[in-house]
């Protein structure tokens, strides 16, 4: 009777490494899949927040939108002050990004990309903190030819 109960031990034994095995490799298999972007409604309204946004840049004496400045910025155009229009809407979306998204290992957000296409050129690309392989973005195109991207990495 005792090599009998040594053997249903052994049985055992060889039954739990071939479950932890298994349960291993489903673990390691997992863990090897990159998350995808995933839209979030939160990006999509940052986005669509800032394109109402009223800039400090004028154009024949009325203060222009974000999305207009961007036109202006992709036409070479410039504000009533002399100031570039790009120049313009490069101050003006770092300062909207920082206000908006604080990152670093303290908040949820550990980094973000802003990229704005417009006709074919990048007209801003900011980029701050670290980009993780988990993000929720958002990719929305007006009229063809302008393309705004923003991803938070967390």
């Amino acid at each position: 009777m005792d090599k009998k109960a040594q053997s249903e031990l052994v049985g055992f034994a060889i039954i739990v490494i071939i479950v932890s095995l298994i349960i291993l490799i489903f673990v390691a298999i997992s863990l090897q899949q990159k998350p995808e972007t995933v839209q979030s409604y939160q990006t999509e309204s940052f986005v669509q927040s800032i394109l109402q946004y009223t800039t400090t840049c004028q154009e024949n004496g009325n203060y222009e939108s974000y999305l207009d400045l961007i036109e202006l910025c992709g036409q070479g155009g410039t504000c009533d002050n002399g100031t570039s229009a790009c120049s313009s809407l490069k101050s003006i979306s770092k300062s909207l990004l920082d206000s908006s998204w604080q990152t670093g290992s303290k908040y949820p957000v550990k980094g973000y990309q802003f990229l704005i296409n417009y006709a074919g050129n990048y007209i801003i690309n900011e980029t701050k903190g670290n980009l993780t392989l988990q993000s929720k973005g958002s990719n929305q195109v007006f009229n063809g030819n302008l393309q705004i991207t923003f991803k938070a990495y967390y």
